[in-house]
């Protein structure tokens, strides 16, 4: 059973705008980031199961992944 993968906010631009993927067993989260193209500095979250967990993380059969970009912006004071 495949792995879901979804993509959120800036990450999309690096996945042609698409925020959803099914990925085979035995990737690490730092290999899915890597395989889809996506920066791994500016993923800033990943929730497996809506559990926050580390980079590192081998997902399991059926887990959904969630990987969410850095937030940046806001004003800067002169």
């Amino acid at each position: 059973m495949p792995i879901k993968v979804t993509v959120v906010g800036l990450l999309k631009n690096y996945t042609e705008g698409k925020s959803n993927f099914e990925l085979p067993t035995g990737l690490t989260v730092n290999q899915i980031i890597k395989d889809l193209k996506i920066p791994n500095e500016l993923v800033a979250g990943v929730f497996i199961n809506d559990r926050a967990e580390p980079k590192d993380y081998l997902p399991s059969d059926g887990d959904t992944v969630k990987l969410i970009a850095v937030i940046g912006g806001g004003c800067q004071e002169e």
